[in-house]
């Protein structure tokens, strides 16, 4: 009976998220995307053995490689929050944060940032749901799903993330352009 119990404790625990299961920040870990929509492509994003240091914190370089075309972002995870640098149009770096710690379904953040023309850019999120997802024939527990608007742009993305790997699915719907973008992460490398 004893070890019976025991065994649902464990069981338990290994559904704990710690902070920052999120994001993987380790040296070498890659990911790699297929996009589908009004374009199709497939890249590979890989975790760099390079910082940028913002308002004194460590945000770690990803490469994005797209048929040879490289861009980059830094991705910082602090005291519950999860963030990436944007430029604003003035040129500075802005941090954003796009996923939280504290997951619970309906929670809300905003930020603002300078857009073309001087105009403030509002990044809304609200947490829609936490469940499983399956993507490119795997499946995920413990999924978070995010969406982000930006209303100046009319702009939606719903973006889903899995512990231990980060985003392993995006849908973004430019809807001024009529564009629209499905992502899934098809494999991936950890360190």
């Amino acid at each position: 009976m004893l070890m019976g119990l025991n065994a649902c404790k464990k069981d338990e625990a290994t559904n704990v998220l710690n902070p920052g299961d999120y994001l993987n920040l380790n040296i070498g870990s890659s990911w790699n995307y297929s996009t589908t929509g009004s374009a199709t492509t497939a890249f590979k994003v890989t975790a760099e053995d390079s910082m940028y240091i913002y308002k004194s914190l460590n945000y770690r370089l990803f490469k994005t490689n797209t048929a040879g075309a490289i861009t980059r972002n830094y991705y910082n995870y602090k005291n519950g929050n999860y963030s990436v640098l944007v430029m604003d149009a003035d040129g500075t770096m802005q941090d954003i944060v796009y996923l939280k710690d504290s997951t619970q379904v309906g929670k809300r953040w905003s930020k603002s940032i300078k857009g073309a023309g001087g105009i403030m850019k509002a990044y809304n999120y609200e947490v829609i749901d936490n469940n499983n997802k399956t993507v490119a024939g795997t499946n995920y527990t413990q999924v978070v799903h995010v969406r982000l608007t930006i209303p100046s742009t009319a702009y939606t993305s719903d973006a889903y993330y899995a512990p231990k790997i980060g985003l392993i699915l995006s849908d973004d719907d430019y809807a001024s352009s009529g564009s629209n973008y499905h992502t899934e992460l098809t494999s991936h490398t950890l360190k």
